[in-house]
């Protein structure tokens, strides 16, 4: 509009805030109140002029800062378009915004002052807190105090960090300062403190922790009232991504960071906060039975069974978030509600199958502008108790197609599960082949439950976290139980991303198991891409001459334990299948359709009609067809493109190092004969599986 002057260009408006950070901190030292608070909260060395901080005091009167400002240069446009002071409506007098209150200066990532949050001192103000309003240089969504000054002044300790998340400013400090004790015990982690400014926790600011201190251990610590319970029940969704390890503190009720540190040492107060560590999902789950005890949704589980069935299912989510931590959570739950363990396990995991029960098939359609035509009939009678859907039809955007058999023999029930899981929102398709290892109805039950948790798991995290999942809900499950009573299989994920920035720049990316198997094509040639997890294969790779026998049966690994092996994989095809398959199948057969499949449920039909003329033992197959990349999307990385990774720890770090480098972490890699396409991703020889 005509008359209005240009908003003041960024380097002003951190020059005015800078002036007003040191103009607060030299009012501190006359603030009696603002002495008290600190104490009390036990951050009285916050208020070292000399420190990283900058804490200060805003005077009670209406133009202390205006006129410092004024008088050091700067204009009123400045002082306003830094959410410094505002216009009066009236008089038009510039006026302070913050007045008698605590001042916490807010940076960014280069430690530059772009705002402040500020608590009250006078008691009069219906604001406890009051933060900057959204200026150009303060996006309040994009920043977390305590952050720019952190990374300026790292924390002491080796190692990844461990982020604390907490509510509000005084509560960085106290964890500032306790974390400055903690360095002291050798071989520490450094600690950070970060806080949002006025806001729930955002995903861009989990995106700047991530960037800022990559491979960091994510830990909430809110406060231990109903106000702080709320505030994590707002921030769990959001946390529960985080793509490392993600852990919450349970601080006693009506306790925060900061009341910690005001009545207790810095050291105990640390080890009461770190001794409260547990996993994000138990920490969930522990307010939510308190909830739901609160609302009187339930009030006697152990009496109602209505009362248990509502508090597995609003739990049994709660689970899957936490695969490695479900003996612990078990142990949580029936306590609070006055169960046994081994019951609340088995009942979280019905309630789950129940509410996620879906066959397997071909791929859940993408999201087109319009609907594709329909597919060809399959030709010929389908396969005996083969999976009734026909492939959905291929498009310029469709990455993958799959399709699923069954075949079950002469028994009415099989123990193969096949699961299909699919996410539009990043485009993610995660497949998992379960093979229950005997033929008796725990069997089954196994391979349904790993196959399920698995995926469900793996499209959140990676198939590595996914088979850890499984491991633990399925040793949980038949915890106490004879392990002639037990059930147990071997298991299969394959995730298939839709752009090679996803993941590694890779396509696919498998995890397993036992001995259920991956093929592919390589040179018109078929190329195993799992190894046996059998005894045979164990000694093979010794360099022991092994002919067939009975330790080609044996598995050295299953779900329940022993090894799981990951491998990345650039492009398709791939066909999954059980042993059923693979020993009854001949490989030009398997490669003759892996080859030529044009129609993925004609070829996965014939493969199980195939094993039903061998009169094998139950069988699934499941073919996937990868669709060209497009030349800007064709992965670089060909040099460790197929290695194979034989993994072992908590699923958190298989989510960060599943293709790391060998020696950078938990994982080993080793990379196979390239000129060996029957070797593809299989361990060289002498590598113990």
């Amino acid at each position: 509009m005509p008359g209005e002057r240009p908003a003041p260009p960024p380097e002003r408006l951190y020059a005015v805030n800078a002036a007003a950070a040191q103009f607060y901190a030299s009012q501190l030292p006359a603030s009696g109140k603002a002495a008290r608070y600190l104490h009390s909260h036990g951050i009285d060395t916050a208020a070292d002029p000399t420190g990283p901080w900058q804490v200060g005091y805003a005077p009670g009167r209406w133009t202390e800062l205006a006129t410092h400002l004024r008088a050091a240069g700067f204009t009123d446009e400045e002082v306003t378009g830094a959410g410094l002071g505002f216009i009066h409506n009236r008089s038009g007098h510039l006026l302070d915004r913050f007045r008698d209150r605590l001042m916490f200066p807010v940076t960014d990532v280069h430690n530059r002052v772009v705002g402040f949050t500020a608590r009250d001192l006078g008691g009069r103000a219906e604001a406890k807190w009051l933060n900057t309003p959204e200026t150009a240089i303060y996006r309040k969504r994009l920043l977390l105090y305590g952050l720019g000054q952190q990374l300026a002044n790292r924390p002491a300790g080796i190692g990844d960090p461990s982020v604390f998340v907490v509510e509000g400013a005084a509560d960085v400090l106290a964890m500032h300062r306790m974390a400055a004790t903690h360095a002291a015990i050798p071989q520490t982690q450094p600690l950070y403190a970060v806080a949002p400014c006025g806001t729930n926790l955002t995903r861009d600011q989990l995106d700047l922790i991530q960037q800022t201190l990559p491979g960091a251990h994510l830990i909430l610590a809110f406060d231990g009232d109903d106000a702080g319970r709320r505030a994590a029940d707002r921030v769990y969704p959001v946390a529960s991504r985080w793509p490392g390890q993600v852990s919450g503190v349970r601080l006693p009720k009506g306790q925060d960071p900061a009341d910690l540190l005001g009545t207790l040492e810095p050291m105990r107060a640390i080890t009461e906060i770190t001794g409260a560590i547990q996993p994000l999902a138990q920490v969930q789950m522990t307010n939510t039975i308190d909830r739901l005890f609160a609302t009187k949704r339930i009030t006697d589980p152990v009496r109602f069974a209505e009362d248990r069935i509502t508090a597995y299912r609003a739990i049994a989510e709660l689970f899957v978030d936490a695969p490695h931590a479900t003996r612990d959570m078990a142990e949580t739950a029936a306590e609070q509600l006055g169960l046994d363990s081994a019951d609340v396990a088995r009942g979280v995991f019905e309630a789950w199958s129940a509410r996620t029960d879906t066959p397997g098939g071909t791929d859940p359609p993408p999201d087109v502008a319009a609907p594709a035509p329909a597919a060809e009939p399959v030709a010929g009678p389908p396969a005996e108790g083969s999976t009734p859907i026909s492939p959905h039809p291929a498009t310029e955007t469709d990455m993958t197609v799959s399709a699923t058999a069954h075949n079950t023999g002469s028994r009415r029930a099989g123990t193969t599960a096949a699961i299909t899981r699919h996410d539009p929102s990043s485009g993610i398709t995660v497949w998992a082949l379960a093979d229950g290892i005997g033929r008796h109805a725990q069997a089954a039950t196994a391979a349904q439950m790993a196959a399920d948790i698995a995926a469900t798991v793996s499209l959140r995290s990676t198939p590595a976290a996914g088979l850890h999942g499984a491991r633990a809900a399925i040793n949980a499950f038949y915890s106490g139980v004879h392990p002639s009573q037990a059930g147990d299989a071997s298991l299969l994920v394959v995730s298939a991303y839709p752009s090679p920035t996803h993941r590694h720049g890779v396509r696919f990316e498998l995890a397993w198991a036992g001995d259920c198997r991956a093929y592919t094509i390589r040179a018109g040639q078929l190329a195993q891409v799992t190894a046996d997890h059998t005894a045979a294969r164990q000694r093979r790779d010794q360099g022991e001459h092994q002919s067939p026998g009975i330790a080609d049966v044996l598995l050295t690994s299953s779900i329940r334990a022993g090894d799981i092996s990951v491998c990345p994989l650039d492009e398709g095809p791939l066909l999954l299948c059980n042993n059923g398959v693979h020993r009854a199948i001949p490989e030009r057969q398997l490669a003759a359709e892996l080859a030529g499949m044009s129609d993925a449920q004609a070829s996965a039909d014939r493969l199980a009609r195939g094993v039903g003329q061998h009169n094998a033992r139950d069988a699934t197959v499941l073919l996937i067809h990868a669709r060209s990349a497009p030349p800007a999307l064709v992965t670089t990385t060909r040099t460790n493109a197929h290695a194979t990774v034989t993994a072992s720890g908590s699923p958190a770090a298989l989510a960060k190092t599943s293709f790391t480098d060998a020696g950078t972490g938990p994982a080993a890699v080793t990379t196979p004969q390239a000129e060996s396409v029957r070797g593809f991703g299989q361990p060289a020889a002498g590598r113990r599986r």
